[in-house]
Order: C-alpha cells, then structure tokens, then sequence
C-alpha cells in the first residue's frame, strides 16, 4: 500500500489515515480481531449457555462455583488482549511505512515481546490502581467533612486519572515498534507525552466517538438481524462481540499514528525517515 506522509497532524488527519489504514489492512486487522474476541465469546457463550440450561435460580445457586473459572478465564482474556494489542500496533506501523502485513507476522513480533507487553499494561493498570485507591480515601474522608470539598477533591482526581491514561498512551508502540521493555515503554510513553496531555485526550476521545458509534451501529444491526431471523440469544451475543473485535483495531491504529506524530513534534522523525531515504551524495 502507498504509506501516509509521514509529517505533523491535527486530530482530524489522525483519525482519517486510521481509518485509511484499517480500511486498506482490514483483512489483516480483522484476524487479529477474531483472535481477540476468542476468550470474550467463550465467557459470553459460557454464560449465556449455562444460563438457558441451569435456568434462572439454579444458575444463581451455581455462580459461586463458577467463579473462580470465570475469573480464570477473565485473566486470561486481559494477558491475551495485550499481546493482541500488540500484534495490531504491528501491523498498523508496517502499513504505516507502506509495507503489507500479514496477522501471523503481527502475532509472531507481538509475542516475541509478549513478557515486556504484559508488564507493560500491568504497570499501566497499577497506575490506575493507585490513582483509584487515592481517590477512595480522600473522597471518603473529605465527603464525611464536607459533600462539596469530596465532590472538588473527586474531580482532581478524575483529572488525574485521565492525565495518567494519557501519559501511558504510548507504552505498547514504544515496546513493539523500538523494541523496549515494560519499565522502558512507561517512561518512553511519558517522555512523549510531556505537556501534550490535553492534545493526547482530545484526539484519544474523538477516536473513541468515532469506534463507539461504529461498534454500536454494527453490533446492533447484526444483533437484530440474528434476534428477528434465528431468534437465538448466544448466536446474537457472540455475533455482535465479535462485529465490536472487528472495530477495535481501529483504536490501535489510532493511537500508532498518534504515537508517530508525537515522535514528528518532539524529535523531528520526519527528517530521520527523510533523510534516510535519500541518495548519499557521489564523492568526487
């Protein structure tokens, strides 16, 4: 495929060779997303299914001693989802630079990076965390002194919280594009960032507006179509997760592409692709 220019973008421009991208790898992408939705539809169709055979109560009585399967699987879903997060900025950056990936090459370089991926996103998740547990404590001891001073300290710390998202957004291009390890692709990622949080979420919720408005558009028509045609709940949820996995490389690609053009801003990789793209002068 012919690469995108390699130069500064507006949101707009982030967002329109995303979905360039996606649209012109959409088979690769697509595969990758299939093999993302593989452990959420054998959680949807465990659930669902249990459910039609158990029924309501027996289904109840047995949750507890399903739990711990469900969490199993929950687990593994999210240490999945990160090498799947992976495999997709992959792909996306070699069709960045006007290569055609294929979704055993995106997989096979994301696992190869598998350990530095999960740390990575555990770490991220631990900032969260911490974020989350502050926010508890001050939010509950200043609410029982005042409701106003709890409601002020609350929205810091949502503040804070999405400036802790947006500091992270680069840890897995830093770790499967320059080959980094967990610690390296945290800091990486706050390296560029620094004083670009409030662009890195404006473009981050407007690629979230555009993939939500395609999911639930998706999802909505297959579900009604396979609810009116075949009238089968399971064939309906599974269905229309998968139709959501199909969106999702969208979100990826974004957040590459954004990851490149904060790389252009901070540290001129414009010129590093051009220059070394060009003929060394002959000697004389």
């Amino acid at each position: 495929m012919h690469a995108p220019a390699i130069r500064p973008r507006s949101a707009i421009e982030i967002v329109d060779v995303a979905f360039s991208i996606f649209r012109s790898n959409f088979a690769t992408m697509a595969v990758i997303g299939l093999a993302a939705s593989l452990p959420f539809v054998v959680l949807i169709s465990l659930g669902i299914v249990s459910f039609g055979t158990l029924g309501a109560k027996s289904f109840s009585d047995s949750m507890m001693a399903m739990i711990p399967m469900f969490v199993a699987l929950g687990l593994v879903a999210i240490l999945w989802m990160s090498v799947i997060d992976g495999a997709m900025t992959f792909a996306a950056a070699e069709a960045y630079h006007g290569n055609r990936p294929s979704p055993g090459d995106a997989i096979r370089g994301a696992i190869s990076k598998g350990v530095s991926l999960i740390g990575g996103n555990l770490l991220r998740v631990l900032l969260v965390a911490v974020v989350g547990l502050v926010a508890a404590i001050a939010v509950g001891g200043l609410g029982r002194l005042s409701g106003f001073l709890g409601f002020i300290v609350g929205v810091g710390v949502f503040v804070l919280f999405v400036h802790i998202i947006a500091r992270t957004f680069a840890i897995t291009s830093a770790i499967v594009i320059e080959r980094k390890d967990a610690a390296e692709g945290v800091s990486r990622s706050f390296a560029l960032s620094k004083n670009s949080t409030m662009r890195i979420v404006g473009v981050g919720l407007l690629c979230l507006v555009v993939y939500w408005v395609g999911q639930f558009a998706g999802a909505l028509v297959v579900q009604l179509l396979v609810g009116f045609v075949l009238r089968n709940p399971v064939v309906a949820a599974v269905l229309g997760n998968v139709v959501g996995m199909l969106m999702y490389p969208f979100l990826n690609i974004a957040l590459m592409v954004l990851y490149f053009d904060q790389r252009v801003r901070k540290e001129g990789y414009d010129i590093d692709v051009l220059s070394s793209t060009m003929t060394p002068a002959p000697q004389p």
